[in-house]
């Protein structure tokens, strides 16, 4: 990671709002955001960059409300399950 990069990294984690933005870059190669705003917030993909990124909407920024950051937290806790039953699965087959 380059110099600049990872300064930015730092300054954005000063803030709460930085840090969980700085946390999701870090898996949103990994995640479909759409899927996550439609199975987990009845929401559209749309409604959850909003919030994700902070852009304007009807003239303020998105953000996530407290409930809403609960919701995701518990969302990214029940994809990681999942993702660890699928390779304990995958385990299971090398074992065989």
């Amino acid at each position: 990671m380059g110099k600049e990069l990872i300064s930015a990294r730092e300054e954005l984690s000063k803030t709460k709002d930085g840090a969980m933005w700085v946390a999701m870059i870090d898996v949103c190669m990994l995640l479909n955001f759409s899927e996550i705003a439609r199975s987990y917030f009845k929401k559209s993909g749309d409604w959850f960059n909003q919030r994700l990124h902070g852009f304007r909407v009807n003239g303020k920024p998105a953000k996530f409300k407290k409930n809403e950051l609960q919701v995701l937290s518990a969302a990214l806790r029940d994809i990681a399950s999942k993702v660890l039953v699928a390779a304990e699965k995958v385990d299971a087959m090398i074992e065989d």
